[in-house]
């Protein structure tokens, strides 16, 4: 993955270092792609702007993740990059990770190992969308993301979750709670399990 590779030439890349408060923005869509981002403390929300101008959230980053790899080989971000908490990114120059790429076989095939993953996660999540009930379309997130205790780290605000899967906030919380007290679910401040 890119991040084993960003973590273990962070010597030999020598990268800098960058303090973000909730909010700030680390890149805008349409900005030229010069930096490799890597979270070292934090969390970034990857946003789209759609054509009926409502913003969607794509994907959020976490500690120990890198940011923006899929626009590695593109010219501009396809997308903005917002911190959703204060946050610490780590960052080298694009061409300057490439040309270890390239002399590094092994951290290439790691790098296309984890873009067949992402596309695997981004057909289940289309899969996901196209479930009419708001209810078993949460279900249904969760049951994919779940650890072996059937069990679901809330490591990212249900907010986030419910744009992920194409719902309104406020029909992501009912259905959640409906969830809840059908017995399908339980919920508690930093987890959510799967009954």
């Amino acid at each position: 993955m890119i991040e084993q590779v960003f973590k273990e030439f962070t010597d030999v890349l020598n990268p800098a270092s960058l303090f973000l408060s909730a909010g700030d923005i680390l890149f805008n869509k349409g900005d030229a792609v010069t930096n490799v981002f890597f979270i070292k403390s934090g969390r970034i929300k990857l946003i789209r702007d759609t054509r009926d101008g409502s913003r969607i959230i794509t994907h959020t980053r976490q500690q120990d993740e890198s940011v923006a790899e899929a626009s590695l080989f593109s010219e501009k971000y396809n997308c903005s990059g917002i911190a959703g908490m204060n946050s610490e990114i780590l960052f080298v120059k694009r061409n300057i990770f490439i040309e270890l790429l390239k002399d590094n076989p092994d951290k290439m095939l790691a790098l296309l190992t984890m873009y067949s993953h992402q596309i695997r996660d981004l057909c289940e999540i289309n899969e996901i969308k196209n479930i009419r009930s708001a209810s078993e379309r949460i279900y249904a997130f969760f049951e994919s993301n779940v650890n072996n205790e059937r069990e679901f780290s809330l490591n990212i605000p249900l907010k986030d979750i419910a744009c992920k899967i194409g719902l309104a906030h406020e029909t992501f919380y009912r259905e959640l709670k409906t969830l809840e007290k059908s017995g399908k679910v339980h919920r508690d401040s930093n987890r959510i399990k799967l009954l």
